[in-house]
């Protein structure tokens, strides 16, 4: 009988043991006692971007930030002692230099004896979840300022939110009507069209802008519009019902307004007429037709002279002349011939047809037979009717409405006026102008309304001041329409007013917030970006400098970890308060973002002022601060350069920037000027700059063009072109040599425009070619104005069919994107151009951009790809969630980076349908044949 070596037992364990670890999901490190790492599996190369080559035997104080070295010190003390530091949130740096949040555990490795001779430290990237939660947050807010009401509730109709606007609309508060039924907001006659909806949304279905009425808390009833759709749990399964409710009594009263006024012209006892503005009649009402006999099929097109006497088209001229000018001819009694000969004597009144942007597009006309009595009658009756809808107008409208006359006492005034002034009807009547009228605005208001009486006045609203009977001030709205006499001229003025103070405020708030950091109240970055390159200007037209300091406060992030961010609010408060005592008069301040401050300092002569500004600002930071009873002594690292003629706003920064790293790298708590090193660093990104121009003149840009496949058999469906530099010294370059300088420069535009022609030609040489070519572009050409042209153009001349070609936009590019680059892709899509959404996942544009924009389809970021397990995971529970999307949505969806086979045939299972990256084939100059599937690939 044998038995087994134990020590080969041993032996097969440890194996084991280190395959679990190599093939683990989780990052595993081990280092010695002191730091110096010792093993590093997959995951860690995946997560670090470093290979066991590259790391093992270096110290794992490499992949912690400098802010974050004491922290690391004090864990690794922790587990030298024998304690397991488990789930600590912290930030841990990849070898490109990017940070990233990470939740770790880090443990001792003991001995036989149980000596701690090692540690093992387990990193777990939590970017996606703080962007999920992120994300979330956002979602809430949008939810809680929605001026609609959303409210969910359950599958039965129970409610389970509600916010501030559901409150504002039913008059419920959350907590009075959160777990009570729906059915309380429903009328007893709209319970039925309820229930029903509710098993539509249980069904998968989506209710939207259903018009019904609800119930307030106090009884009344409204009509409102609903849109009502599922809310699905993480298994697409429907768990409750989310329902957007807007209030539209406002609308149905429009519509019901213009619906009467269109009954009012056809019913009308009077002729209505619309005239273009050279006569030619373009509508003629019922009325019309019964007092001149002709029927609307035989006068609208011809000219309105028809109905004129002979000699009498004079007259017609000088009243049309008048309407043009935007006058009103009113009650001008005159005669007019009928079909069949007769002549008929008839009151007219003229007035302008006034378009969407207030320009005259036509004349109306409205005619009354004086001719017989019981007409005129009739028409008394009319009027007095009309005066009385005027009253009832007037003391209905939700704004305040005056008749004054030219000396400006007011005549008649409704109740709104007298609400918004907080005065009675009397008071008011027996006052003018002068008395509510703001004095600042007083003398601009007077000019308006003689202008308005003269005729000459712009016929859009102004705004102006009034003062309350309480002495508050208010914004308001001016409407001012002079009403004609019986002589033709204004006898009385009309007012509308209407109290825009709330918008007024709200407006100034939003002009404040848009130039100012909302925390210390100083200016902002796009504000510190235009006054710079103003005070350039003025520099290099004084033959002066400007001195830009970037200040950033050093060590900031330990305040926010150890204290809190109210506290980190606090220091950066405080410390802006600091500089803002210690600057020169004409000296500008503002906060550039986290805890960095952009100081200004112009007409400077003497490169010892803005050394001598950087003393007082670093002494003033460096006094002692009390912040929730800790003692904090802030300092900060200035970098420091001064302008020259050839400066811009960008490279002046830029400069401070790079003066404020070796400020940083030195140890802080000190300023750095930019020297004759940077400097070259800048000279060599110009120097890049150059050669590319060159480099566009000569042609040296190549198409190098990578396979898309199908995953489940490989076979290549289509091409996505990517541009490479034939550099004349340098040999073949990759984008990420020369692709930020080109955006920087706006030379993308035109590498962009070399790279599709050539893609082009070969479609047009290459008809077997199978599937479309991607063609990358970025947010720099979609902002360009002529990108349009420049893409249609090259497309008719090579006469390539739009349905080959693909355009490829990243999500980041789509955040920026303006009206114009939309209607440009917009009109690519209207042509048969694809338009496809690079690296989805990767920015922050909600899924709707997906229903919003012309999208055809989507590439799943290869970041995505790489963090695929065998395992469950978060990146497979992602993938998957946008696979369903993508299919669901019936676009088109690239899965890019595939690099192995576990990773194709994940994403198979996943449901995604196409695949690239070096698995299934490299760049290349030219475009790769279909081939014969390779059963191991595609296994």
């Amino acid at each position: 009988m044998t038995g087994r070596d134990p020590g080969e037992d041993d032996r097969h364990r440890a194996d084991r043991l280190a395959a679990v670890v190599e093939f683990s999901g989780d990052a595993i490190i081990s280092s010695t006692v002191d730091g110096v790492i010792t093993s590093w599996n997959r995951a860690a190369e995946s997560l670090f971007g470093y290979s066991s080559q590259e790391i093992l035997g270096r110290p794992g104080i490499l992949l912690s930030p400098r802010n974050r070295v004491a922290e690391t010190a004090s864990v690794m003390a922790r587990v030298r002692a024998g304690e397991v530091v488990e789930d600590l949130d912290s930030i841990r740096v990849r070898k490109d230099g990017t940070e990233f949040p990470v939740s770790v555990t880090v443990a001792p490795i003991r001995d036989e004896a149980g000596t701690v001779v090692g540690v093992t430290s387990i990193p777990r990237d939590m970017t996606e979840r703080k962007q999920a939660i992120a994300a979330a947050q956002r979602m809430a807010a949008i939810v809680e300022n929605s001026v609609d009401a959303i409210i969910a509730k359950t599958l039965d109709g129970i409610i389970t939110s509600w916010n501030p606007a559901a409150e504002r609309l039913y008059g419920y508060r959350s907590e009075e009507i959160i777990g009570k039924s729906l059915f309380l907001l429903v009328p007893e006659d709209r319970v039925a069209e309820s229930r029903t909806i509710l098993a539509r949304i249980s069904a998968g279905q989506r209710v939207e802008r259903l018009e019904t009425s609800r119930v307030r808390k106090n009884g009344t009833e409204f009509p409102v519009s609903l849109t009502v759709s599922a809310i699905l749990d993480e298994h697409d399964v429907v768990v409750g019902v989310s329902a957007i409710a807007r209030d539209v009594t406002e609308q149905k009263a429009a519509f019901e307004a213009a619906q009467r006024m269109a009954a009012i012209v056809e019913n009308s006892e009077d002729a209505i007429i619309g005239a273009t503005l050279e006569g030619i009649i373009t509508s003629w009402n019922p009325a019309a037709e019964r007092m001149y006999g002709y029927g609307s099929e035989e006068i609208i097109g011809q000219p309105g002279k028809l109905l004129l006497p002979g000699g009498r088209a004079s007259d017609m001229n000088a009243i049309l002349a008048v309407n043009r000018a935007g006058g009103h001819v009113e009650r001008v009694e005159a005669t007019r011939v009928r079909k069949d000969g007769t002549t008929i004597t008839v009151s007219i009144s003229l007035s302008p047809i006034r378009g969407p942007d207030d320009a005259i597009v036509g004349i109306s006309t409205i005619a009354r037979d004086v001719t017989e009595q019981q007409k005129a009658a009739q028409n008394a009756r009319r009027l007095t009717a009309a005066a009385d809808l005027v009253h009832n107008v007037m003391a209905s409208a939700s704004f305040g409405i005056a008749l004054a006359d030219p000396n400006g006492s007011c005549r008649v005034v409704n109740r709104s006026l007298c609400d918004i002034l907080g005065y009675d009807e009397a008071w008011i009547l027996a006052h003018g102008l002068r008395d509510f009228v703001h004095p600042d605005d007083l003398e601009r208001t007077l000019q308006n309304r003689a202008r308005a009486i003269a005729g000459t006045a712009d016929k859009n609203a102004t705004k102006g001041r009034l003062v309350r009977a309480d002495g508050a001030t208010i914004w308001v709205r001016l409407v001012m329409v002079p009403i004609p006499g019986g002589d033709g001229e204004p006898d009385l003025l009309m007012t509308q007013v209407e109290d825009i103070t709330a918008e007024h405020e709200a407006q100034e708030a939003l002009a404040y917030h848009a130039l100012h950091d909302p925390l210390t109240g100083l200016y902002n970055r796009a504000w510190i970006m235009d006054a710079l390159e103003a005070d350039l200007r003025a520099a290099k037209r004084g033959g002066t400098s400007v001195g830009a300091l970037l200040v950033d406060l050093d060590h900031f992030n330990v305040v926010n970890d150890s204290l809190g961010h109210g506290a980190g609010d606090e220091v950066m408060t405080c410390v802006a308060d600091r500089i803002v005592a210690v600057l020169n008069p004409g000296d500008r301040l503002g906060r550039f973002g986290g805890d960095s401050f952009v100081i200004l300092v112009q007409d400077v002569h003497d490169v010892q002022d803005v050394e001598q500004c950087a003393g007082r600002v670093s002494g003033s930071i460096a006094a002692d601060l009390q912040v929730q009873g800790h003692r904090i002594v802030p300092t900060a690292s200035i970098g420091i350069a001064v302008s020259t003629p050839t400066c811009t706003p960008e490279s002046l920064l830029r400069d401070t920037d790079s003066a404020l790293s070796r400020a940083k790298a030195a140890g802080g708590a000190r300023w750095q000027f930019f020297d004759d090193a940077m400097h070259a660093q800048a000279v060599a990104r110009l120097t890049v700059e150059d050669q590319l121009r060159d480099a566009i003149s000569r042609g040296e840009f190549v198409v190098y063009y990578q396979p898309i496949v199908a995953l489940p058999d490989a076979h290549v469906v289509g091409h996505e072109a990517l541009v490479r530099w034939e550099h004349p010294t340098r040999g073949l370059l990759s984008p990420a040599d020369f692709l930020d300088v080109a955006e920087d420069s706006a030379l993308i535009n035109a590498i962009g425009a070399q790279v599709l022609d050539q893609v082009c030609t070969l479609l047009a040489q290459r008809p077997d070619l199978p599937g479309p070519i991607s063609v990358n572009i970025s947010a720099v050409q979609l902002a360009a104005p002529s990108w349009l042209d420049t893409v249609t153009n090259t497309i008719t001349a090579h006469r390539v069919d739009p349905a080959r070609l693909v355009v490829e936009v990243t999500e980041t590019a789509v955040l920026s994107l303006t009206d114009s680059a939309l209607a440009a892709l917009e009109s690519l899509r209207g042509l048969g151009v694809g338009i496809h959404l690079d690296d989805f996942g990767t920015g922050y544009s909600s899924i709707s951009v997906l229903r919003d924009l012309p999208v055809t389809g989507v590439k799943l970021d290869l970041r995505f790809v790489h963090d695929l397990t065998t395992g469950p995971s978060q990146a497979n529970a992602l993938a998957h969630g946008l696979s369903g999307l993508v299919n669901g949505m019936h676009l088109t969806g690239i899965a890019e980076g595939v690099e192995t086979p576990m990773q194709a045939s994940i994403l198979r299972a996943q449901g995604w349908r196409l695949g690239q990256g070096y698995y299934f084939g490299r760049p290349a100059p030219m475009p790769a044949t279909d081939q014969s599937p390779d059963d191991d690939r595609i296994a």
